[in-house]
């Protein structure tokens, strides 16, 4: 059976998953959960056959709008995969998570979303024709609206999804455009490859790609609509909108400058200054949150700044015919497409454990969950590292893609963007060292801070088997890589179809011959990490239990107290009074016996709600002046409608006579 064929079964049963929660007998949406999750499993293996065999596969279709083509090809189905590894874990992981909001009439809506967005998402990967991608674009779109409005009576997260919605039909509308002039070039809106230069036209196409996709991907600075939406959706939903939907902007970028035959110099570059101080802002904010979900979803910006560098250096590379840096550019990219959707799915997972079991977001009201909940610290250990990109875990590899790239770059006197994406590569992963060392340390470590752990324990297996499934990988992806570096290289053909320059194979060729020597040192690095951290944890296990162990040091203290220790804002204190937009107020002290002292930082996103947002609101208030002209009277609007059309043909009338 053809790969296509499999995977629109998989979305047919998605759509099936999706209506089974409104079936009168279906009461707990367990068979929705089954359904939905044979249908990841088929997609996920129709998808990995594609991406080992290298073959396409596709269907033709007759619309009334046209000849459509639905094509599973490397890109597509690279993509395809980390859609459905998510969704089909989240699924099950949020029939343990969501129960409880049943009884509140959310659980159904909540899964019939869900799986619209799954199967948008599936189709907007195999669609080759722009009209029809469109349409699969605004389903995904309004699908994870409703989504993030699924506890919509907060105000906050009314607030959210109505800022999520307008700045994504914003970018719609840039993409849109972009489309619109990709039509113009081929004649058509058939996705096609193209022949014959028009640098022109290329670079405002890929101009508007890059700004219409990257309001999706979270790209400074458009980025100000996700950290509230991704805090304040379901757990196993900010999952996919993290590790999957905002990659579709990612895909969206790549699938077009696949579709043109050159890419400015130019935009290369930007792109990579644009992904390093994305990265750079979004690690640092991660740095400064008190809210959990709200670090996690900064830290989302930051990795999307770093795939972001990765395209940017693939393009660079295809405009200067250098397969070195094209190689590597782009396998960073995707391999870092496939690390983050894992880890960060595992971080989310991990988030709505502790939030089920704690009923807060805030971190200065945990502490020593480890004791508590051993299980989740332990599956939650290894994305730390991995997001951290520190050895062996998978992060740390796709990052190594780039730091070579940028070397590389650095040494063949190419553009200066690539000195400051590598200083904005080093300064990320320092800084997300530091904000998920706070994360981790203040939640499973230490004391508890207040009542909020008292009766926390670990989730059922329905939660924890996902999370244990995400944290194998995120170690197997780091030691399995150079099985991984043929499928990336089919991957990499895809993305630089230029006939004048380079080839699908000439670019194919560095990346093993590069990195192989390198890989196989890394991997005997982490060999040894591995055997030194199994003979410690089994010196640990074998260590004989004291019967009462002594007390901690505790300064002389007479009475210690879970106040006296460190909290997480008073470890990122230095580091986030640097970021705009924060702000720290101290009581000091004045008096020989001082009373209580209080310390509290104050972060808000200097670009979003310290520009954008206010910059619209003065705006949208300008804009109510003219309700006065949306009296209700029809009369009224259909002489509005005379009045656009005489302009119309008045327009005409002296567009023709000056021509003329």
């Amino acid at each position: 059976m053809p790969d296509i064929t499999l995977i629109l079964l998989a979305a047919g049963c998605w759509m099936v998953a999706a209506v089974l929660p409104f079936v009168p007998p279906v009461k707990e949406g367990r068979l929705s959960t089954v359904v939905g999750a044979l249908g990841s499993l088929l997609a996920f293996v129709a998808a990995l056959h594609a991406l080992l065999s290298g073959h396409a596969s596709h269907v033709d279709l007759r619309l009334w709008l046209g000849p459509v083509r639905l094509e599973v090809d490397a890109l597509s189905a690279a993509f395809l995969l980390p859609l459905h590894l998510v969704a089909g874990l989240g699924i099950v992981f949020g029939l343990e998570y969501w129960p409880a909001n049943l009884a509140k009439g959310f659980g159904r809506s909540l899964r019939f979303y869900f799986g619209l967005l799954v199967t948008a998402i599936t189709l907007l990967f195999l669609l080759r024709n722009g009209l029809v991608f469109l349409m699969a674009w605004e389903a995904m779109a309004v699908s994870a609206f409703f989504l993030v409005a699924t506890e919509h009576h907060h105000p906050e997260v009314r607030h959210a999804s109505w800022i999520y919605l307008v700045c994504t039909h914003t970018g719609t509308l840039i993409i849109t455009a972009s489309i619109i002039l990709l039509a113009h070039r081929m004649g058509g809106f058939p996705w096609l490859p193209i022949s014959g230069a028009a640098e022109d036209l290329d670079g405002w196409i890929l101009l508007l790609a890059v700004l219409g996709f990257g309001f999706k991907a979270g790209l400074l600075p458009l980025h100000f609509w996700l950290p509230a939406a991704h805090a304040s959706s379901p757990s196993h939903v900010s999952a996919i909108l993290s590790s999957v939907m905002l990659k579709t902007g990612v895909y969206g970028v790549l699938r077009v400058s696949s579709l043109l035959p050159t890419v400015p110099a130019w935009l290369g570059g930007a792109l990579l200054a644009l992904g390093g101080l994305s990265a750079v802002y979004g690690v640092w904010n991660a740095l400064a949150q008190r809210d959990y979900k709200r670090l996690l979803a900064y830290s989302s910006i930051e990795n999307l700044g770093i795939i972001a560098m990765g395209i940017g250096l693939g393009w660079t590379g295809r405009a200067t015919e250098s397969p070195i840096l094209a190689a590597l550019g782009f396998g960073g990219a995707i391999f870092h497409v496939w690390n983050h959707a894992i880890f960060k799915s595992l971080l989310f997972f991990g988030s709505g454990s502790l939030l089920h079991a704690t009923g807060t977001r805030d971190m200065e009201a945990l502490g020593g969950l480890a004791a508590r909940m051993p299980r989740t610290a332990l599956l939650l250990f290894p994305a730390v590292l991995a997001v951290s990109a520190l050895p062996p875990f998978n992060g740390f590899l796709s990052e190594w893609f780039l730091y070579r790239g940028l070397f590389a770059s650095l040494k063949g006197g190419y553009p200066w963007s690539a000195g400051l994406a590598l200083l904005a590569l080093v300064l990320t992963g320092g800084l997300a060292a530091v904000a998920f060392a706070r994360f981790y340390g203040t939640v499973f470590l230490g004391s508890p801070r207040s009542s909020a752990v008292d009766h926390t324990h670990d989730p059922s297996a329905l939660m924890l088997g996902p999370m244990a499934l995400l944290a194998g990988l995120t170690l197997a992806m780091g030691l399995l890589i150079l099985p991984l570096l043929p499928v990336l290289d089919c991957i990499i053909g895809l993305l630089a179809p230029s006939p004048g320059g380079l080839s699908a194979g000439s670019l194919a060729a560095p990346l093993a011959s590069i990195l192989g020597r390198d890989l196989r040192l890394l991997l005997v690095l982490e060999g040894l990490l591995l055997a030194l951290g199994g003979l410690g944890l089994a010196w640990l296990g074998g260590r004989k239990v004291r019967a009462k162990a002594p007390p901690t040091w505790d300064c002389g203290y007479a009475a210690p107290t879970a106040r006296m220790q460190y909290t997480g804002s008073s470890f990122a204190d230095g580091w986030a009074l640097a970021l705009p937009g924060v702000t720290r107020r101290v009581r000091t002290i004045r008096r020989l016996f001082p009373g209580p002292q209080t310390f509290r930082l104050k972060v808000v996103d200097a670009v979003g709600d310290g520009m954008v947002v206010p910059w619209f609101g003065r705006l949208a208030a300008r804009l109510l002046r003219f309700r006065r002209l949306q009296p209700g009277f029809l009369a009224l609007y259909i002489l509005y409608l005379l009045l656009a059309l005489l302009a119309v043909f008045l327009w005409l009338l002296v567009r023709g006579r000056f021509l003329a």
